[in-house]
């Protein structure tokens, strides 16, 4: 294959073969079905704060599946949009605005990635314009350093599992935007941040937080969490295990 691929639109199955180092957008998905294996390589961009440029983009595409390398100083690390049923695993997301995005795409799954410094988020969940973010699961991810380790925007039916979390200025997982129902926050690790949960606004409700370990975080689930289920969590070493 060609060694840089930076810029191009892959159609076909990819394994690098050398690191890239890019001046604008790293690579951009324009088939379904394929596979994207980084093979242990490093893709590098211009930086976090040039907007829209990303490592690797995709937007209507399904059966995707991603791996296995570093995606660096970017906008976006992996930018996610009106897709579903795409895979992200194993790869190193630093440096980034935020690490991964998933915009308007549903019944994706992320999982035991590290997304460590990047400069605002390491994961979020959001709508599109057209789409909601919906059924996906977010698990087995390891997050350190981020402003804030995981962000949902008001939406509904999401999983978030098995994370560890530290070291988050803001919160290890923050839930804003107009609120939404039927998320699952399950078996996470939170600790040694600002917050380990924060509802940043009302309206989110029916939700279930259980068998989370929150630990040593300044504040431990900060904001209007009524109307939400938690059961089995374990508190050990907040300054204040629940604030307003």
């Amino acid at each position: 294959m060609a060694s840089d691929l930076c810029g191009s639109t892959v159609v076909t199955d990819v394994v690098l073969d050398q690191d890239l180092t890019c001046t604008g957008n790293g690579l951009t998905v324009g088939a379904d079905g394929i596979k994207i294996n980084l093979n242990g390589h490093t893709i590098t961009g211009p930086g976090s704060a040039i907007a829209l440029v990303r490592g690797i983009s995709l937007n209507q595409r399904s059966s995707v599946s991603i791996q296995g390398g570093t995606i660096r100083n970017f906008e976006s690390g992996t930018f996610v949009a009106n897709s579903s049923e795409i895979t992200i695993k194993e790869i190193l997301f630093t440096e980034n605005r935020e690490g991964v995005f998933l915009n308007g795409s549903s019944a994706c799954t992320v999982r035991e990635n590290t997304a460590w410094r990047n400069q605002i988020r390491g994961i979020m969940v959001r709508p599109s314009a057209t789409r909601n973010s919906t059924d996906n699961v977010i698990k087995e991810n390891l997050l350190v350093e981020n402003p804030v380790g995981i962000l949902v925007f008001g939406q509904p039916r999401n999983t978030l599992k098995e994370n560890r979390i530290s070291w988050s200025s803001q919160a290890g997982i923050l839930l804003t935007g107009s609120g939404a129902s039927g998320n699952l926050v399950k078996e996470n690790m939170i600790g040694s941040s600002a917050a380990g949960i924060e509802f940043a606004v009302s309206g989110w409700t029916g939700n279930t937080f259980v068998e989370n370990r929150i630990l040593a975080n300044t504040c431990g689930v900060k904001g209007p969490s009524d109307g939400n289920t938690f059961r089995q969590n374990w508190h050990e070493g907040n300054a204040s295990d629940t604030c307003p």
